[in-house]
């Protein structure tokens, strides 16, 4: 099955949603765990939030270049 770059960017973004929401779920339990003074999870949930937060910029990464493939030699032959 083949996909057009922009489907495959459609993909990516909505890959970047689900990625939000674990995000907020993370930062719910982090809220927890502190209220609890529960610190060995809030380290643990802290490096969590890091990672999702690094996968979460690498995916929009990914969804922008794929959405904005073209756009760029249009540029370089309007100039």
């Amino acid at each position: 099955m083949e996909k057009s770059l922009e489907e495959l960017s459609a993909e990516y973004f909505a890959a970047a949603q689900d990625t939000n929401q674990l995000i907020i779920k993370v930062r719910k339990k982090l809220n927890e765990a502190y209220a609890k003074g529960n610190y060995l999870k809030t380290y643990e949930l802290k490096r969590k939030l890091t990672v999702l937060y690094d996968q979460k910029n690498d995916i929009l990464t990914t969804a922008y270049a794929l959405k904005n493939y073209y756009k760029k030699d249009k540029e370089v032959l309007t100039i």
